[in-house]
This record gives C-alpha cells, structure tokens and sequence, in this order.
C-alpha cells in the first residue's frame, strides 16, 4: 500500500485536531455537570423525617459524592484524549516535515 499523498496527510492531521476539539468540548460539558452536582444540595427536610431516619440523607449525599467524582474523571479522560489526539497530530506534521526536508536534501 503505497504511502498517502500531501492532501490526504492533511486532511488526516486536520480530523484528529477536529476530533480533539469535539473531546475538549464533551470536558466541558462534563465538568460544567459536576459543578451543577456540587451546587444541589437536598437537607433532611426533602427527604421527610422517615427519610431522613431510614437513611437517605447520607445515601443521597454518596450518590453526590461519586456523581461529582465520575463527572470530575469523565472530563479529565475527555482531556487526555483532546490532548494524545493532538500530539498524534503534531507527531505527523513534524514526521511530513522532516521527510520533505530530507527529500529536498537529497536533490
């Protein structure tokens, strides 16, 4: 299979830099929910007193907890992948430079 041309390299190297855009934005979107988790905040007074009494207090604060955890997680993975995505990007661009220069050694 032959190698690809300067316009598919380029078309390639400008997906992946897309493709990380898209992953930075689904961070966001991820730590922005995690910051709306932390702000909700139900007292014993919305669970009723027997609510309150059987426990659900401390199980809703939990299900708080690791909500906010998971979303905090989520954003960071969608970040490392935006930021290998990029590198990817950047190690072709700099691998498409370093051939041409070579080739244009050569003649």
């Amino acid at each position: 299979m032959p190698p690809p041309g300067p316009e598919k390299l380029k078309a390639s190297i400008e997906a992946l830099r897309r493709d990380a855009t898209v992953w930075d934005d689904s961070g966001d979107i991820l730590r922005d929910a995690a910051q709306v988790a932390a702000r909700l905040d139900l007292a014993a007074l919305h669970f009723s007193y027997i609510g309150d009494k059987v426990g659900l207090v401390d199980l809703y604060r939990q299900l708080q907890d690791r909500l906010i955890r998971l979303l905090g997680e989520g954003s960071a993975t969608c970040e490392t992948v935006a930021v290998s995505l990029r590198n990817a990007a950047d190690g072709y661009e700099r691998d498409e430079a370093d051939a041409v220069h070579r080739l244009n050694n050569i003649y």
